[in-house]
């Protein structure tokens, strides 16, 4: 893992922070987030319309890191409907 994609990670702490989600799923700026509050990210993005590519570019994640998290936020939005 390299340092830029580094300081996007924060280990998981159990707390979501929807003031950090929603600052990376608009993609205001970029910040830390943690593997749930990325999970949430993602989910918000492919609720807007976004694609694997803008969770990649939003989230500081590779292609490989953002196909995994749209394919496991998609099942989620099925569910939910």
């Amino acid at each position: 893992m390299n340092r830029t994609r580094r300081r996007f990670s924060l280990p998981e702490d159990g707390i979501l922070d929807p003031v950090a989600i929603d600052l990376a799923a608009r993609g205001a700026r970029p910040v830390a987030l943690t593997p749930a509050e990325r999970a949430a990210a993602a989910a918000r993005i492919l609720a807007r319309g976004g694609t694997a590519h803008h969770i990649a570019r939003q989230l500081h994640v590779s292609g490989t890191t953002a196909l995994t998290l749209a394919s496991r936020a998609r099942p989620a939005a099925r569910g939910a409907r």
